[in-house]
C-alpha cells in the first residue's frame, strides 16, 4: 500500500462517519418535530 492510498481511506472513512451522524441527527430531529403530529393524529 502506497502512503497516499492510507490517507485516502482515511478520509473516506471519516467522511462516511460524519455524513451517518448528520443523517442520524437529522433524522432525531425529524422524528422529534414530528411526534406532536403523531400524537394528534392518534387522539382524533
Amino acid at each position: 500500500m502506497k502512503n497516499g492510498q492510507g490517507g485516502v481511506k482515511l478520509y473516506f472513512v471519516v467522511i462516511s462517519v460524519l455524513a451517518l451522524g448528520v443523517s442520524a441527527w437529522f433524522n432525531q430531529a425529524q422524528a422529534a418535530e414530528c411526534q406532536t403530529c403523531t400524537y394528534f393524529v392518534q387522539t382524533q
